[in-house]
């Protein structure tokens, strides 16, 4: 399998564990250069593991401003929503108002980025069908402002999403990938086919940290 030389893997069984540790190390980095860390976390299940270790070893959260890199638009109480399954891991993170109208709150969202510049960390999951974040396949999502667009997801829920652009604005891109059933998502990643995932393309080279083993 030919491979496109945009990214770096890691592959390691304690995934998990790596994930969390990479994010402290990296927390450090940015406090000590410029006295805060400002990170983009991903949403669904593959992460929980990862953030529960983080939470456990990282004490001091004065210095790490903790954002979404998307959310379905709905109530904060439904267990659909990323901020109801973070929070239990990082009580202050920065949620989208789903109580607001979907502009609205991407409006309000994008302000709370626009103060920063850029993301010193956005890390991403990769669906089976190669979304990250919320940018779907052959799905626009309406540009609100530079850092926030609106889309549907293919079960026709309004979905809130970090711009494309405004991801790869970002210091540091890493996606975490794990299961199985990502081979298939990984292989495209690695050889570069048009999905929007592959479209995240930063400054630097991206990491990828994963459970698989390709070559």
């Amino acid at each position: 399998m030919e491979r496109c030389g945009f990214y770096k893997i890691l592959t390691n069984k304690n995934i998990d564990s790596r994930v969390a540790h990479y994010i402290i190390r990296l927390a450090r980095v940015f406090i000590n250069k410029k006295g805060s860390f400002n990170v983009a976390l991903a949403g669904g299940k593959t992460p929980l593991g990862a953030y529960s270790i983080l939470s456990n070893l990282q004490r001091d959260w004065t210095k790490i401003n903790l954002f979404l890199t998307d959310e379905r638009y709905v109530p904060v109480e439904d267990d659909r929503s990323n901020c109801k399954n973070l929070k239990p891991f990082f009580e202050g993170i920065n949620c989208f108002d789903t109580s607001l109208p979907p502009d609205q709150s991407a409006l309000m969202y994008s302000q709370k980025l626009q103060s920063l510049g850029c993301l010193d960390l956005v890390l991403l999951g990769v669906g089976k069908d190669g979304h990250t974040a919320s940018l779907f396949p052959n799905t626009e999502c309406r540009r609100i402002t530079r850092e926030v667009c609106v889309s549907t997801s293919p079960d026709g829920l309004i979905r809130l999403s970090l711009t494309e652009e405004f991801i790869n604005l970002s210091e540091k891109v890493v996606f975490f990938i794990k299961g199985e059933d990502k081979r298939d998502v990984l292989k495209k990643l690695l050889t570069c086919e048009d999905i929007p995932a592959s479209r995240i393309k930063p400054r630097r080279s991206v990491l990828i940290f994963t459970d698989l083993t390709l070559f």
